[in-house]
C-alpha cells in the first residue's frame, strides 16, 4: 500500500460547505416567493432588471388606518444575481366611520410588526412629529402623499460595468413608483455588521456608515435627515413631494 492510500488518523472533518452570497443569505425567502411573472421590467447594459410590485390591502384589511404594498427587485446577468432589494410602502386611509391616521397609531402599529418597522416608523414619527410624542397625533408626512422605506439592499457587481448598470435599473424603479408618494426613507446599515456591532468594531462600522451615506447620496438623491441624532444613526429621505418637507 502506497502512503497516498494509508488512512490518516484523528477526526473526520466534514467538508465546508462554501459561504452563500450575501443576497441568498439575506433575499432566501424573497427569492423562493417571486417566482411568478415580474410586473416591472427593465434592462441597462445587458443587465435584465425584474421587480414584483404588489398592491394594497383591501381596506377592510387594513391595521391602524394604514395600508402597506411589498417590492423586491432582482438585477440579473445571465442568471447571476447583481442586485437585489426590498421595498414597503405605507399609505394612511379612513375607517369606515371616518376616522383617520396619525403618527402616533403608524408607531404603534411598527411595534406589532417588527423592530425594523417600528425604527422606521419612531424616526418618521421623531421627524415628522418632534420627539414629544405628544405631537405625534398629527397625519404629515401622510397627508402629502405614501411613505416609502428602502428596506435592503445588495449590490455584488464584478465590474465597473455592472454597478453603474444596477444603480440605473434602481434609480428607474424609484420613477416607477413615485407617483402618489410623499417621501422615502431609509437607514444607511451595512448589512455585514448587521447584529454585530461592538465596541472593537464600532470604528470601522462607522467609517463604512459613512460611505454608505455618500453612495447613496451620489447614486439615488438621497439625503441625511434634518434631524441631528436622527442622521446620526444613518437615517436619509428622499423627498418626492414638496408639502411633505419636514421644519429644521
Amino acid at each position: 500500500m502506497s502512503d497516498s492510500a494509508k488512512e490518516k488518523k484523528g477526526p473526520i472533518r466534514k467538508p465546508q460547505r462554501p459561504a452563500l452570497p450575501t443576497a441568498e443569505r439575506h433575499f432566501s425567502h424573497e427569492h423562493k416567493t417571486h417566482q411568478r411573472k415580474p410586473n416591472w421590467t427593465s434592462e441597462r447594459n445587458g443587465l435584465i432588471g425584474r421587480a414584483w410590485i404588489g398592491r394594497f390591502r383591501r381596506i377592510v384589511d387594513s391595521q391602524h388606518n394604514f395600508q402597506h404594498r411589498h417590492i423586491h427587485f432582482l438585477a440579473e446577468r445571465q442568471g447571476r444575481r447583481v442586485a437585489t432589494g426590498t421595498l414597503t410602502m405605507w399609505r394612511g386611509v379612513y375607517d369606515e366611520d371616518g376616522g383617520g391616521w396619525n403618527l402616533e397609531d403608524f408607531v404603534d402599529l411598527g411595534d406589532i410588526n417588527s423592530q425594523s418597522e417600528y425604527e422606521t416608523a419612531t424616526a418618521v414619527a421623531r421627524l415628522w412629529g418632534t420627539d414629544d410624542e405628544q405631537n405625534w397625533w398629527t397625519d404629515v408626512p401622510f397627508c402629502y402623499g405614501y411613505v416609502c422605506n428602502f428596506d435592503r439592499l445588495v449590490i455584488e457587481a464584478k465590474a465597473s460595468t455592472e454597478v453603474e448598470a444596477a444603480w440605473q435599473i434602481i434609480g428607474a424603479l424609484l420613477q416607477r413608483i413615485r407617483r402618489g408618494m410623499a417621501v422615502i426613507v431609509l437607514k444607511a446599515f451595512p448589512l455585514e455588521y448587521e447584529g454585530n456591532v461592538t465596541l472593537e468594531n464600532r470604528l470601522a462600522f462607522e467609517r463604512r456608515q459613512r460611505a454608505l451615506i455618500r453612495l447613496y447620496q451620489h447614486r439615488i438623491k438621497f439625503e441625511p435627515m434634518p434631524h441631528k441624532e436622527l442622521a446620526k444613526e444613518g437615517w436619509m429621505m428622499r423627498l418626492f413631494n414638496d408639502g411633505a418637507r419636514p421644519d429644521e
